[in-house]
């Protein structure tokens, strides 16, 4: 199932890295990401797809020191 992730990081490019590590060790596949940047933070918007709940990223990514706050919004599977 795909699910929609926005994320407010530190600016930090370190912190970049290690939630991206997260999501591949909780085996989420990244299927977009929209990064932007300002002087206090990072805005991320990301899809992530897997068959695993998504609560076992998004409790994982709130440990992180560097983020500042994770939102979900789940999308729709499409028929195929």
């Amino acid at each position: 199932m795909k699910h929609r992730l926005t994320l407010h990081l530190a600016n930090q490019t370190v912190a970049v890295e290690r939630f991206l590590r997260v999501a591949r060790h909780r085996g989420f596949k990244l299927t977009a990401l929209e990064l932007a940047s300002s002087e206090e933070h990072y805005a991320i918007n990301m899809t992530v797809d897997s068959d695993k709940p998504i609560y076992l990223l998004t409790q994982q990514l709130n440990k992180l020191v560097d983020v500042q706050s994770v939102t979900l919004q789940q999308l729709q599977q499409q028929a195929i």
